[in-house]
């Protein structure tokens, strides 16, 4: 008896239409993965090959997979395909809605996506349409005509699939794991940047598709719990520090500046100076108490430094849902709290992570800082008087305010073949010509801060309210490509050293009060504090002030003292040593400490 055939023209034929069926499903999330370009992106998609391959090979690769896991092509593509299309009409919509691409974090995220599934209905566009009808069209396509197997017996199929698997997984590795592989193929063959700005973390995602950029962001999904965690252990370290109130008559306003790129570099360098950019600060820093601030970044990554002030956390995780924080904190005691950055809202996307740290209101460029420069970032002449400003706005609301802020002036590079400034900080000859451009540009900047901050605090020294002002560099500024002008300093950057390891990543830090809110906390906040970390900053200020402040600065308070610094780098500054562990009577303290951290990350 002839045995029976699958209909069409055998394997080599469904293997071909899976393939075919598969790569439309990526053409599509192609088409839905543009964000605001529209066309223009879509086409310069297929002007970069590498961006079509690492969007349209893992659709296809993992359909092939899928057929051999069911026995048959259109479930397999039924797997991959509802996936891949729900997951870029999501994309699709996030980012109509919040300027933030779907990433790997956001698929535990269920819920906020119900609450918002009735706005998406609302909002169907022709391309979510066409991407569900492509779907289909596939799926109708491979029923019908693509039906063979593929291989003739179980074994076979256990076999294919063992071995694509495995391919599958080696290959995920190699281009999205991390490595050399994972950098070059991000920074090199999937570069599209001529209608982006690269700064930009959701532009920069759009401008490579959809699929490989969600299976980029798949190692940075998971959040790596502390060694040990149990949640109700979490719970009863929090029920034994129950966040304590601030007294009522010491509510003082809180305005708290990140200032980018600043650093007084005169602490650790020899600088022959002609003219001192630092003189305001140094008389500022002279009414307050001051330290160094020892950060995990150099040069740049900003948000880092940011984000463990406000969160007070060593590590804060991804930032994808809400999230505790000191702007939670004070808003539970009856505080306003706000903040302003002079620059895009997008940038390290402080839009959506600021309302997850849960402030009021959040000022940028596009909803407040336009209207006052005529479309441009506001430099600190702008910028730093209107936090004074919006202290007056605040005063309408008969609370105090909690006020956190990010700069943008001296955010590097900076020129290194002309200068931007009329004076000259260091004089032609004492270094070589692109030391002497980028230094001045650099100490141009500063000197312009240094004055409006300085300004600030004057202004405040008059005033009757309580304000107490906290100022802090993020990280040390770039200076060169290869630390070209701090080699020419001979500055210490050893990193085996106490004094290398300050150098390279601490900053500056200063906490400043007027009269008022010295006479109301009975504090004159002048002197040398303790080099700490920036998610101890907070710890400090509610030690100046007498506070004993929310579970997470308590449970800081036995660390800080000892451990100043817990560097992301797994490097500990422990009783004045540079440690790779800690001693054994601080484990307990640091297990407290990173379990009720983890906690409030996700149960804030």
């Amino acid at each position: 008896m002839q045995k029976k055939v699958s209909s069409g023209q055998g394997r080599g034929w469904t293997a071909l239409g899976l393939l075919l069926a598969a790569a439309g499903v990526g053409v599509v999330s192609l088409l839905l993965a543009t964000g605001p370009y529209g066309r223009t992106m879509f086409y310069s998609y297929f002007a970069h090959p590498g961006i079509v391959i690492f969007n349209l090979a893992p659709v296809m690769l993992a359909a092939v997979l899928g057929w051999f896991l069911t026995g048959r092509a259109w479930a397999g593509y039924a797997l991959v395909g509802a996936a891949v299309t729900a997951l870029s009409v999501a994309n699709y919509f996030k980012i109509l809605f919040r300027s933030d691409p779907v990433v790997a974090a956001d698929l535990g995220l269920a819920g906020e996506a119900a609450n918002m599934a009735g706005r998406y209905i609302d909002s169907l566009s022709w391309k979510v349409i066409f991407a569900v009808a492509a779907f289909l069209t596939g799926l109708v396509f491979l029923a019908l005509c693509c039906r063979a197997r593929p291989a003739e017996t179980g074994r076979g199929r256990l076999i294919g699939f063992a071995l694509l698997l495995a391919l599958t997984l080696g290959l995920g590795r190699l281009f999205c794991g991390g490595g050399y592989i994972t950098n070059v193929v991000w920074y090199r063959w999937t570069v599209n940047e001529d209608l982006i700005n690269r700064w930009s973390a959701t532009q920069l995602y759009i401008s490579k598709g959809f699929v490989y950029p969600f299976l980029h962001s798949i190692p940075g999904a998971a959040e790596q719990k502390p060694n040990g965690y149990k949640k109700s252990e979490a719970e009863a370290i929090l029920a034994a520090h129950p966040d304590a109130d601030i007294p009522d008559d010491q509510k003082v306003n809180i305005i708290s500046i990140m200032l980018e790129g600043f650093n007084d570099l005169t602490v650790f360098a020899d600088l022959d100076l002609a003219a001192d950019p630092y003189a305001a600060y140094h008389a500022l820093e002279a009414e307050s108490y001051t330290g160094r601030l020892v950060t995990n970044i150099f040069a740049a990554g900003t948000v880092n430094t940011e984000r463990c002030h406000i969160t007070g956390m060593t590590d804060f995780g991804n930032l994808r849902t809400n999230c505790w924080s000191y702007a939670r904190y004070f808003a539970s005691q009856g505080y306003h709290t706000e903040g302003s950055h002079p620059s895009h809202d997008w940038f390290y996307n402080r839009k959506n992570v600021n309302e997850y740290l849960g402030f009021d209101d959040y000022y940028f460029l596009e909803n407040h800082y336009a209207d006052l420069t005529g479309g441009e970032t506001a430099m600190d002449d702008v910028f730093l008087p209107e936090l004074y400003a919006l202290l007056d706005e605040n005063e309408g609301r008969d609370k105090p305010l909690f006020s956190f802020n990010v700069t943008y002036q001296n955010h590097g590079p900076y020129p290194t073949d002309r200068l931007k400034y009329d004076t000259e900080y260091v004089k032609k000859g004492v270094y070589s010509d692109e030391s002497y451009y980028i230094l001045n540009n650099y100490l141009g900047g500063v000197a312009q801060t240094a004055h409006e901050l300085s300004a600030l605090a004057a202004r405040l020294a008059d005033d009757e309210r309580p304000v107490i002002l906290i100022f802090y560099g993020d990280h040390n500024p770039w200076l060169g490509d290869e630390n070209s002008v701090y080699n020419e300093l001979g500055v210490d950057f050893d990193l085996d050293t106490v004094d290398g390891f300050l150098n390279y990543y601490a900053t500056r830090y200063g906490i400043w009060a007027n009269d008022a809110a010295k006479a109301v906390l009975g504090t004159d906040f002048i002197g040398e504090g303790p080099a700490i970390g920036p998610y101890f900053l907070m710890p400090l200020l509610f030690d100046l002030c007498g506070w004993e402040g929310p579970a997470l600065t308590q449970l800081a308070r036995p660390l800080m003292t000892r451990v100043p610094v817990a560097n992301n780098a797994g490097v500990f500054l422990c009783d004045g040593r540079l440690c790779s562990g800690l001693p054994d009577d601080l484990t307990d303290a640091w297990r407290d400490y990173s379990f009720a951290s983890y906690f409030l990350r996700k149960n804030p």
